[in-house]
């Protein structure tokens, strides 16, 4: 029964998500590049929210700035206030509507937002009074919907909802509003702003929980479950993926196949937990030669691996394959069973192709298939090249040296 370490988090050393995880969220911010993906998640589920919290904003900005004209109560401070709140409205909500609102919306709202509800607070408190007491119920909603309605995050909502406690204070004191609605009204703000408080952080702290996890999940469905390095399907997409990018921009793609050299024998003599040990340390030991954005390295079956590299030409990619020989021989583990060192090797083919629209990556695969077999005839604990000329040359699914010469790979 296989026993190995069940794959976790440490198995995803370089991975923001997991680190974030071990570090909690009880400060509520990330690292900058993870704070710049989680606000984008929260932007684009919000949008439609901001649109039209936004638009019912300005609305109800235009309609009381209305009735007051209607009334007969209204003045040029007034409606220059409710004339400032609808034209921030509407540019928020114009923003949510733009090609540009992942890039600027939050930038602006966390100016305009408590701009707008400090201008709020002061025409509430100053209708409250007088005697206009149903304004009170625009309160909450100016706690809330920053962080609710308007998608600010939890920290710029709360100074959003502080300023405006203040800006209504200040507005009631210098309305000298009647002492028995300005009790009131505090501890409506102040129930309102601890409720905002209590409630408000929770749901961050639970939406960025949900976040880490759900990045976190979606990381491990594209490891092996046992090395950490990337599984076959993501090695294909991505080296489709290159090999577009790479035709247009006539850039060069190299294949590493890499096979841990007399494994089933190395399984036979130290057990297969030994075996699955030393597949995590020969990822580990190539893994840390395979580091740039471009660049994957998979588990590509059994004790084989395969990676991509991108903008490599067949000179760097010989190197690449030679340093990665070499850590694998450094670790020295032991192999007695091995008859080309006595210690664990690994044979590697390369492939260095120009992608074209005449040439297909399962070319390149193959090309470096067979360049890992000439290193397993050749002795094994070897490096072998394949380069373009040879792979226009290749018949996909046909092996060069025949079905009945694969048993040499073993």
């Amino acid at each position: 029964m296989n026993t190995a370490k069940p794959f976790h988090t440490d198995n995803l050393a370089d991975s923001a998500y997991a680190r974030e995880l071990e570090r909690g969220v009880c400060h509520l911010r990330f690292a900058a590049p993870l704070e710049m993906q989680y606000t984008q998640e929260r932007l684009s589920e919000s949008r439609l929210l901001i649109r039209v919290a936004c638009m019912l904003s300005a609305l109800v900005a235009l309609l009381r700035a209305a009735e007051k004209v209607y009334a007969g109560t209204w003045d040029l401070s007034s409606l220059t206030d409710l004339g400032i709140v609808t034209g921030i409205s509407i540019v928020l909500a114009g923003f949510a509507w733009s090609a540009q609102y992942q890039r600027v919306y939050m930038s602006w709202a966390r100016i305009l937002v408590p701009a707008r509800n400090s201008i709020v607070a002061a025409q509430v408190a100053a209708a409250a009074a007088h005697g206009q007491l149903e304004m009170l119920m625009v309160l909450p909603i100016m706690l809330f919907g920053p962080f609710f309605f308007l998608g600010l995050r939890y920290r710029a909502a709360l100074c959003c909802s502080v300023l405006t406690v203040l800006a209504y204070v200040m507005s009631a004191t210098v309305c000298n509003m009647p002492l028995p609605v300005e009790t009131r009204s505090y501890a409506f703000l102040l129930i309102g702003l601890i409720g905002f408080m209590v409630a408000g952080r929770h749901l961050e702290k639970s939406s960025r929980l949900a976040f880490l996890k759900g990045r976190l999940i979606a990381t491990l469905a594209q490891h092996d479950s046992l090395t950490g390095a990337k599984n076959r399907r993501v090695l294909d997409e991505h080296l489709s993926t290159l090999w577009r990018r790479a035709a247009e921009q006539h850039r060069s793609i190299a294949v590493l196949l890499i096979d841990i050299d007399y494994f089933k024998i190395y399984n036979d003599c130290y057990g297969h937990q030994a075996g699955d040990r030393t597949l995590c340390r020969v990822a580990q030991a190539i893994g840390s030669f395979v580091r740039r954005p471009t660049d994957v390295l998979a588990r590509y079956g059994g004790e084989e691996f395969a990676a991509v590299l991108y903008d490599a030409d067949i000179r760097e990619a010989r190197e690449m394959a030679e340093k990665m020989r070499r850590a694998v021989a450094e670790l020295n583990i032991d192999h007695h069973g091995s008859a080309a060192a006595r210690c664990v090797t690994i044979s590697v083919g390369v492939a260095a192709v120009a992608p074209n629209l005449s040439r297909s990556p399962s070319g390149a695969l193959q090309l470096a298939d067979e360049a890992l077999y000439e290193a397993k005839v050749g002795g094994r604990n070897r490096v072998e090249i394949r380069d373009e000329r040879e792979h226009d040359l290749v018949v996909t699914g046909v092996f060069a040296g025949g079905p009945d010469l694969r048993g040499a790979r073993a």
